[in-house]
């Protein structure tokens, strides 16, 4: 008889290793616990703070809104598909429609009644000046 190392978390890390390798998971980049989250990056320079989100699939900035209050970025929309695309006879489909919302919070306060969005190409970018410490407002950004 073979000695066989003894591993407390082999059952666990196989069932785990099931969960992640199923092909539900992939190709599925926006596809959270909560929904569709797309992709946000936010960095600061000296003067302002900026957020990238990636959007593909949105037609149009109108199907984008973008609110923020001095310490946090919330961005909301919604992925349409056509009416066309919604037939019966689809045999597999792995894109994905539907609304979302992210609320991230900003590394230093901001003057959100300056803040500046655009959208092109699925880019989202919305450049917000920094400020100093004060009372809070929620704005809405317009996006060009």
């Amino acid at each position: 008889m073979d000695l066989v190392r003894w591993e407390p978390f082999h059952e666990l890390r196989q069932q785990m290793n099931r969960i992640f390798n199923n092909h539900w998971f992939r190709g599925m980049p926006f596809w959270g616990t909560d929904g569709i989250n797309p992709r946000v990056d936010i960095y600061q320079t000296d003067d302002e703070v900026v957020a990238t989100a990636e959007l593909p699939g949105i037609a149009s900035r109108d199907d984008v809104e973008v609110t923020l209050t001095e310490n946090t970025l919330s961005i909301r929309g919604e992925f349409k598909r056509g009416a066309e695309e919604r037939q019966e006879g689809y045999f597999h489909s792995e894109r994905y429609y539907g609304t979302f919302s992210r609320t991230l919070p900003l590394p230093v306060e901001v003057n959100p009644d300056q803040a500046r969005a655009t959208y092109k190409n699925g880019i989202l970018e919305v450049r917000i000046p920094k400020k100093e410490p004060g009372k809070r407002n929620v704005y809405r950004v317009d996006i060009h």
